[in-house]
């Protein structure tokens, strides 16, 4: 079972989704289309790299979780060489990501975690790695029907896997194709990411559109209400890593603030930004804007990014060879160097020290190897 987790595999695709992001970048230059942002896109491809870090320790559980759901409460054992665990695996899987998505739109503690995606106000390729480092920790209840069904844990891996790569190609403002009335397309994607209240929670399947047109989520654009994307707490950091938590310190402040326990629980589960009576949050401010990041420091986080990105696809690929406290200690490391990379893109005070602090320890760290 140990073979099926997919971290690992992010390693060697990595040339290609750079390739991808590389290529779209190059379409919007030609056509004069604002779609990326710098610190935008660091920050995006750091809440990615921060997922897949943590899928390190998190991904041999879920692998295990399904083998034991599979071996001892499936109803139904499929024959060998059978077609339909595959079907079964590809529709039943999209159908439990739908459910699972819709969700995380409709019980704020479940927004807390998976609003995290739709922080970014740009609509591109790095936004699809704008990963929820905690969703996995509750998605594995909406997956349950699969090893129900006699899914075996490999048709299901090979099709959540194709799944999230279907999903990765639909954040983008180009490359569109025709839905044939089945797919989910970057054209009616970008309306799930919008804050117009005639798209928020609209779209939600990942490679099939069918499920929103059944349960009456579907939406098409409308011509006179363009897509507004981002949260309605609005994009507050450039740093990947400081971002998963912003959503859910904002629900914990408002429900301390409830004054009955029913309140405070009725925040928790009721639909994302309900407040109590009496409750009222600041607006969150905004991080620096990109214009007002010097091209320097521009530059200087970029190469620390692609050192820092060396390492983590490494640690990702290298993952059987090293010992727990060694996985543990460089992810540990590879997140600290993002969030102090996101520090200085928002300019925070003590940045440049926390920054310098990071770079210090790291070439201790070489040079300590070397000298063995």
């Amino acid at each position: 079972m140990g073979r099926l987790e997919t971290t690992g595999y992010y390693a060697l695709g990595a040339p290609l989704y750079a390739a991808l992001i590389a290529v779209e970048y190059a379409v919007a230059r030609y056509r004069r289309r604002q779609v990326f942002g710098f610190a935008d896109s660091i920050s995006n491809l750091s809440a990615g790299f921060g997922e897949l870090l943590i899928g390190l320790f998190l991904a041999p559980l879920l692998i295990a979780l399904y083998d034991f759901g599979f071996r001892h409460i499936a109803l139904v054992h499929w024959p060998q060489g059978s077609l339909v665990p595959w079907l079964l695996a590809f529709v039943v899987a999209d159908l439990c990501y739908y459910f699972y998505h819709r969700a995380g739109h409709q019980v704020a503690a479940f927004w807390a975690i998976h609003g995290v995606h739709h922080q970014s106000e740009h609509f591109n390729v790095t936004v699809a790695m704008r990963h929820p480092w905690l969703s996995d920790s509750y998605s594995a209840l909406f997956y349950l029907p699969l090893p129900l069904l006699g899914v075996p844990p490999t048709h299901f891996f090979v099709a959540i896997s194709f799944i999230s790569f279907y999903a990765l190609t639909i954040h983008t403002r180009f490359f569109n194709r025709p839905a044939l009335y089945i797919f989910t397309t970057p054209a009616t994607h970008v309306l799930h990411h919008a804050t117009n209240p005639e798209y928020i929670g609209k779209n939600l399947g990942a490679m099939f559109n069918v499920w929103d047109r059944l349960f009456g989520t579907y939406v098409e654009l409308d011509p006179r209400v363009p897509p507004v994307l981002g949260t309605r707490s609005g994009y507050q950091t450039h740093d990947g890593v400081l971002s998963q938590w912003l959503l859910a310190e904002r629900l914990l402040r408002s429900a301390s603030q409830a004054r009955s326990w029913a309140e405070k629980l009725a925040v928790l589960v009721r639909h994302p930004g309900w407040l109590p009576r009496g409750v009222t949050l600041a607006q969150a401010p905004r991080p620096r804007a990109e214009g007002a990041i010097p091209v320097k420091l521009r530059c200087y986080v970029a190469a620390q990014f692609a050192v820092i990105g060396a390492i983590g696809l490494a640690l990702l690929w290298n993952r059987e060879r090293q010992a727990t406290l060694g996985l543990v200690l460089g992810a540990l490391t590879v997140m600290f160097g993002l969030s102090t990379l996101g520090g200085l893109l928002d300019g925070r005070k003590n940045a440049v020290r926390w920054e310098i602090a990071r770079v210090g320890l790291g070439l201790g760290f070489v040079l300590a190897l070397w000298l063995r």
